[in-house]
């Protein structure tokens, strides 16, 4: 369980699928607490579905940040994930509100708004999408990662590239 709690969700989950039913809850039973709400998360959805083969390691800010507060909360979460190449933003309601370039924030000066780095039309999947419809819509994009919403748009995960040509 120590070890499991240390694994990136969507590796543990990998992990886990492959034990029986009662093993998997006694050990899912003894994570920490974040670990196991979010690889409780993962397992509650179907083998088909999207939100099955997303990972709950990103970084999210909020919109109304300046460039030095978000560098900030960048370096803050950085050091529990390590997805950084993406930043994806949310409103003052948790709402997905759009994407950065980490590359973008860190050119950017202190005086420019956040607003102005923030891709507002960033492809996204929904959770309980089918995994082969998903694929199919988000493979024209030259993205490194899609964040995965639930079904009031509310960020919930990412699911990489990589998990993409897994899949």
């Amino acid at each position: 369980a120590a070890l499991i709690s240390e694994m990136d969700s969507d590796d543990a989950v990998d992990i886990l699928e492959d034990l029986d039913d009662s093993t998997q809850e006694q050990l899912v039973s003894l994570l920490d607490k974040e670990a196991g709400h979010d690889i409780q998360m993962i397992l509650s959805y179907d083998e088909d579905e999207i939100g099955s083969k997303m990972t709950t390691n990103f970084i999210e800010i909020k919109n109304d940040l300046t460039i030095r507060q978000a560098m900030k909360e960048l370096t803050r979460q950085a050091g529990d994930n390590d997805n950084i190449s993406i930043l994806y933003v949310s409103d003052e309601n948790g709402v997905f509100y759009g994407a950065i370039d980490l590359k973008d924030l860190i050119c950017a000066r202190d005086t420019v708004p956040l607003e102005s780095l923030i891709s507002t039309s960033y492809p996204y999947v929904h959770a309980h999408e089918q995994t082969s419809e998903c694929i199919e819509r988000i493979k024209d994009y030259a993205e490194d990662s899609f964040p995965v919403l639930d079904e009031n748009n509310h960020l919930l995960g990412i699911i990489t590239a990589q998990d993409i040509v897994e899949v």
